[in-house]
């Protein structure tokens, strides 16, 4: 792929997540990824006078010896095209072990509480992130090796809010391109980039695993075309989910009956009248505007808490993870937080 085409489809991705005159954090770790995002956004920013406000973004993780030059190739590369970078370092190795998380989960977190201040402290509306369509096909696969809904089924969405309830939006452009045709772009104009090794070694992350040796198996004894198959999976996935959530929505307020501090109720016989996939949305949709944390509950468990509308009247109450109550009460259907002070006390199920 040339540059001229690269420009082209980095710009029409652009279009609708990032405004003209826009102040845009670009994450950068130095990787090929994120040295294309960031001299492609910088391109597309002059070719088609969008304005930007570009600021660069490097954490360095203290995982490696030479994580430091990392940081200091970031810091060159941003000055070169006459950008401010933001580095800070962290030992992320220390906070896995205090919070319990593998290393995979601490940086990931620990990447997007750093993007987060960066914005912050810009005043900017949107991060930018280097993930393309190689990444997304692997994330696919994880999630359907793990067990997933439909939302996994889609894999990462080409924009979110960086946190639930955030006004910053994490955007990620190179969704639809491949990493080869990332790598040609770099070569094409001679830019350079760092190689983190322990990328390659196939036991330091689950993701790791995956790229070097599922994916490649899979292609080699099943499908060919395994990768730009779990691609379209994925926006099949991403559409389906966006239908679901559309109607879920509308259907929430039709069935909500009130609505107080911490809680909502529902009409149970009118959620149970509609499709399963539209009672576990409109719970999640509740969960989520109660300011409830859904990354501890699995699929399984939001399908359990919307079927509590279904059968008798009985009273049933549900505790899920994140201090969640689901609580059947005759024809109402209670949804609150752990906090709320107006409850019953049946006996619950755990789920």
């Amino acid at each position: 792929m040339d540059a001229r085409l690269f420009h082209k489809r980095l710009f029409d991705a652009t279009q609708a997540m990032i405004p003209p005159g826009s102040v845009l954090v670009c994450a950068v770790s130095g990787g090929a990824d994120s040295m294309a995002l960031l001299h492609g956004l910088h391109a597309v920013n002059d070719i088609r006078h969008r304005r930007w406000n570009l600021h660069v973004a490097h954490l360095d993780h203290g995982l490696r010896d030479d994580s430091t030059a990392d940081a200091a190739f970031v810091s060159k590369a941003s000055a070169a095209l006459g950008l401010a970078c933001t580095v800070e370092s962290i030992d992320v190795a220390v906070d896995a072990r205090a919070a319990g998380e593998t290393i995979e989960e601490a940086a990931r977190r620990l990447r997007y509480h750093f993007l987060e201040r960066a914005a912050t402290s810009m005043d900017a509306r949107f991060v930018a992130v280097g993930h393309q369509a190689d990444d997304q096909a692997e994330t696919v696969l994880h999630h359907i090796a793990r067990g997933t809904g439909l939302r996994g089924l889609a894999g990462m969405p080409s924009c979110r809010p960086i946190h639930d309830g955030s006004d910053i939006e994490l955007v990620r452009p190179l969704l639809t391109l491949r990493r080869v045709e990332l790598l040609t772009y770099l070569e094409q104009r001679g830019l350079s980039y760092r190689h983190d090794p322990t990328n390659d070694d196939e036991n330091a992350a689950t993701r790791n695993r995956i790229r070097h040796q599922v994916l490649p198996l899979l292609e080699e004894t099943v499908n060919p075309g395994i990768r730009a198959a779990l691609l379209r999976l994925s926006s099949q996935a991403q559409h389906a989910s966006e239908a679901i959530t559309f109607f879920a929505t509308d259907a929430l307020n039709r069935i909500q009956i009130r609505r107080d501090d911490g809680e909502v109720v529902l009409s149970a016989k009118e959620m149970a009248a509609l499709p399963a996939s539209i009672r576990a949305e409109i719970v999640v949709l509740v969960l989520r505007d109660l300011g409830v944390g859904l990354k501890k509950i699995g699929h399984e468990r939001i399908v359990a808490a919307a079927e509590a509308a279904c059968g008798g009247g009985k009273l049933r109450r549900i505790e899920l993870p994140g201090d969640a109550v689901v609580e059947r009460r005759g024809s109402e259907l209670h949804i609150y937080t752990g906090t709320t002070a107006r409850r019953t006390q049946p006996q619950a199920e755990k789920h």
